[in-house]
């Protein structure tokens, strides 16, 4: 079903000197000027004004976007974590085999303020859209019709969804170009409104191009559904196709494009698919569920030698893909609008549009609100496994739905160090950005 294939890359820069055969042949000098014999020529950089002028220049800016949406989405090796692992590590994905208190603090569900991890991977996501927002600029300033314009305000628009999805209300979105001004703080509500404006932004900007409409429609939706626009958000995805995928991909060229869930999974056990984590968690490791393949026997971690080893098998390679948005997640976009309006005959129907690309049966309706609420929710779970959504799906069970957090959110003791975890159901605003004098702190830790 995989369509789009987006490599995180750096802009290619020139390492090559042309050495010319002086030492073998004459130089003719007549005619000749000093000055020309002593320019360099370098056909493949870009001067500093050429980014923003030319075609070239904002190719060079689509791939640096690429790169840098892919390591705060996913990480890398040289970038550190992403949301895909500090979500994972928050919810009931995955546990935590290692032993750095850092890394634990978020499979507690009680991290600090002052935690470095969660100030880089904060402070990669506003890079990621950064990055996009001058990259779209551009596109807009000197190619208004290359859908790569449309393509990155998708991206940026994405990234305002995960800072809407993932951290407490009240984080900020400043801007550094031209010059740095500090944003004010944000509400859920206002970040993902700006997530839908942007979206339809990136709508406009597409064309006719059918794999940038379908990101920015899923992306658009997916803020709507945040909302509680469960109508509008099916409207919103309806000409989206199942087969529909955008990912980004991992490489091995560089530490910087390597793969950090391989690493911390498959190389150095840590970061592992839960199972029942915290008394309310999903089965992830033991279902045999198509739609998340695993490896492992269960043997204990030789890294804390407590955690079960089980690893996710998508990610099983430095290259490894990871999706962003999905045809498969509009069907369920729209399961999830038509049972809010009380139409389980559709809810069904679409649950089992979302399993055809996996070969499975139409899911057996449980026959009650809450068992058809249980099974949504596990439908997008498994479907969507690893991809920075289950955060965002926790908290809206809680403040949609009316579920108690404690009967939500892993819980009680931790699975090691004789712990308990802790009430998060976000991820804090680091403490370095109170270096913006309009941000004191979160507004609500809440849902």
């Amino acid at each position: 079903m995989i369509t789009t294939q987006k490599t995180a890359r750096l802009p290619k820069r020139a390492q090559v000197m042309r050495w010319m055969a002086a030492a073998m042949l004459p130089i003719a000098v007549v005619a000749c000027s000093t000055e020309e014999l002593l320019k360099a020529n370098y056909p493949d950089q870009i001067e500093p004004a050429g980014l923003s002028t030319s075609l070239q220049g904002a190719s060079a800016l689509y791939a640096g976007a690429i790169g840098d949406f892919t390591v705060a989405f996913s990480g890398s090796a040289a970038g550190g974590f992403g949301q895909v692992m500090t979500t994972g590590f928050m919810t009931d994905e995955f546990a935590f085999g290692g032993t750095p208190p850092e890394i634990r603090q978020f499979d507690l569900r009680s991290v600090d303020a002052s935690n470095g991890l969660a100030a880089s991977t904060y402070n990669g996501l506003h890079s990621a859209r950064e990055a996009a927002v001058r990259a779209a600029g551009v596109f807009k300033a000197i190619a208004p019709t290359d859908p790569r314009g449309g393509e990155m305000k998708a991206l940026e628009a994405m990234l305002i969804v995960l800072m809407g999805e993932n951290y407490c209300s009240g984080a900020p979105i400043s801007t550094t170009t031209p010059t740095l001004t500090y944003g004010p703080s944000l509400t859920t509500v206002q970040a993902l409104t700006l997530a839908v404006s942007t979206a339809d932004a990136a709508l406009a900007l597409a064309g006719a191009d059918a794999q940038v409409k379908s990101l920015a429609a899923v992306t658009k939706a997916r803020a709507q559904l945040d909302l509680g626009q469960h109508a509008a958000a099916a409207a919103t995805v309806a000409a989206v196709p199942t087969s529909f995928a955008y990912y980004v991909k991992h490489g091995t060229a560089t530490e910087r494009q390597k793969s950090i869930t391989f690493t911390y999974g498959y190389n150095t056990h840590a970061f592992l698919v839960s199972n029942k984590e915290g008394i309310n968690g999903l089965d992830f490791a033991t279902a045999k569920d198509p739609r998340l393949p695993v490896d492992g026997s269960g043997a204990v971690s030789d890294f804390d030698f407590v955690t079960p080893m089980y690893f996710f098998a998508k990610y099983n390679s430095q290259d490894h893909a990871v999706v962003v948005s999905s045809g498969v997640e509009a069907r369920l976009i729209e399961a999830e609008a038509a049972l809010n309006a009380s139409n389980p005959a559709l809810w069904l129907s679409k649950l089992t549009e979302a399993r055809v690309p996996y070969s499975m049966a139409t899911p057996v309706d449980p026959g009650t609100a809450a068992g058809r609420v249980d099974l949504m929710f596990r439908e997008r779970a498994f479907a969507m496994f690893a991809t920075a959504h289950r955060m965002g799906d926790l908290r809206r069970l809680v403040r949609q739905y009316g579920r108690d957090p404690e009967k939500v959110w892993p819980t009680g003791a931790y699975h090691k160090n004789g712990l308990t975890r802790g009430t998060d159901q976000n991820m804090v605003v680091p403490a370095t950005e109170k270096n913006n004098p309009n941000f004191t702190a979160c507004i609500n830790r809440g849902a």
